[in-house]
């Protein structure tokens, strides 16, 4: 807790104030498993550089030198996170920046670092954000399995599944602690068929979905779907899916909206503007359309032009929604992403491409003095099945 000013620094404050630095920019936690118990409320602290002493014993004499380092390292902290917030000031002697030897070290020295941890650094978890300004977004090329792509004709089910690998669970927690995310952006193009529309309507609406320590979420969206608010450490061995022994949903991560369609279609189904309502989906052919679909609305002929339903019989088509499962792999040190598209209902022919491509959020490397925040090593990607395996048909 803050000491009087105008006191000599005590050991026993210093303590406490490097416990919280090294908290943010060190690790208390260096052997973190991921199956502890309520890791998410200890294992999401830790940036991974090297612990200043924390346990001085009582009497120490608090070196310029030690609060120096305190002062490197929240500075670099202050200048990391997504805050708005200045460097540390000392206001005696002379607004200075740093601590020079032979600097009588104070207690309001080590207050004002406090305050800054206290305050800014972890309160709302703002220690696990990161500056866009000091970040970089890096596409990732995967080391096998590639290219993440379907151009083939399909009526049933598309599973895609991808890992991002880190040489260590402490490093995925590094990587996602300083703020770090993992992102998939999917995309439809050049297709003609209902399911195509439909489809389409679904996939090319979501925006970049991204992943961090504590959820998952769109961003660039026209429609939103719906997150779990699960992130890196809500993780389980399993998916969920029904691939594998877990609880159903156990790994679900987000889940698309339907098929967004709205039109207005006449009394006779024209397309006049005010009759049946709000379209479900996109279906093929005409059928007996003045009695639920609204007349050829995309090109060809009359007998294999794509409609809008209207009434709700076609509803189902609110449920073609894309839906993606998380787990983790060796010991935490890999995360795997399972995407599907499940038409299996419909049976709809789906034509044109389908590509998914996948990026990262790089928390930028940031030194100051002997202070280096720095989350390397990237995470590397590979790909399991690329939308073109015996389950994708």
């Amino acid at each position: 807790m803050p000491q009087n000013v105008g006191q000599l620094a005590e050991a026993t404050h210093y303590n406490t104030v490097a416990e919280d630095v090294n908290l943010v920019f060190g690790d208390k936690y260096p052997s973190a498993a991921v199956t502890d118990v309520n890791r998410k409320d200890t294992h999401k602290y830790g940036w991974g550089a090297i612990n200043v002493t924390d346990n001085l014993s009582p009497g120490t004499l608090i070196t310029a030198e030690r609060l120096q380092d305190l002062v490197e390292r929240t500075n670099v902290s202050i200048n990391h996170i997504d805050v708005t917030d200045s460097v540390l000031v000392f206001a005696t002697p002379v607004n200075r920046t740093d601590v020079t030897a032979q600097t009588p070290i104070r207690a309001e020295d080590l207050n004002l670092i406090e305050n800054k941890f206290t305050n800014t650094i972890l309160v709302n978890n703002n220690h696990a954000t990161v500056d866009p300004a000091d970040a970089s977004a890096l596409p990732a090329t995967p080391t096998s399995g590639g290219p993440y792509t379907r151009s083939a004709l399909w009526d049933n089910r598309l599973i895609g599944e991808h890992v991002w690998s880190w040489n260590s669970y402490n490093d995925a927690r590094y990587f996602f602690n300083g703020g770090g995310q993992v992102r998939l952006a999917l995309e439809m193009t050049n297709g003609s068929t209902a399911g195509y529309y439909n489809w389409a309507d679904v996939i090319n609406e979501m925006g970049v979905l991204n992943m961090t320590w504590d959820n998952f979420f769109q961003s660039n969206s026209i429609t939103l779907g719906t997150s779990e608010g699960k992130g890196f450490y809500d993780l389980t061995e399993y998916f969920g899916d029904g691939s594998d022994a877990g609880t159903p949903d156990e790994g679900l991560l987000f889940t698309s909206s339907g098929v967004t369609l709205s039109r207005q279609v006449g009394s006779y189904g024209y397309g006049y503007g005010y009759g049946y309502g709000t379209a479900y989906g996109y279906i093929q052919g005409p059928g007996t359309w003045y009695q639920w679909a609204d007349p050829a609305i995309i090109g060809g002929t009359y007998s294999n032009s794509v409609y809008a339903s209207a009434y709700s019989i076609y509803s189902s088509y609110q449920q073609l929604k894309f839906r993606i499962y998380g787990k983790y792999a060796n010991n935490g040190a890999d995360v795997h992403l399972k995407f599907i598209l499940d038409d299996s209902q419909h049976y709809n022919f789906i034509d044109g491409s389908i590509a998914a491509s996948c990026s990262y959020l790089m928390p930028d490397v940031i030194t100051q003095g002997g202070a280096t925040f720095d989350v390397s090593p990237d995470p590397v990607l590979t790909i399991l099945d690329n939308l073109t395996s015996p389950n994708d048909f």
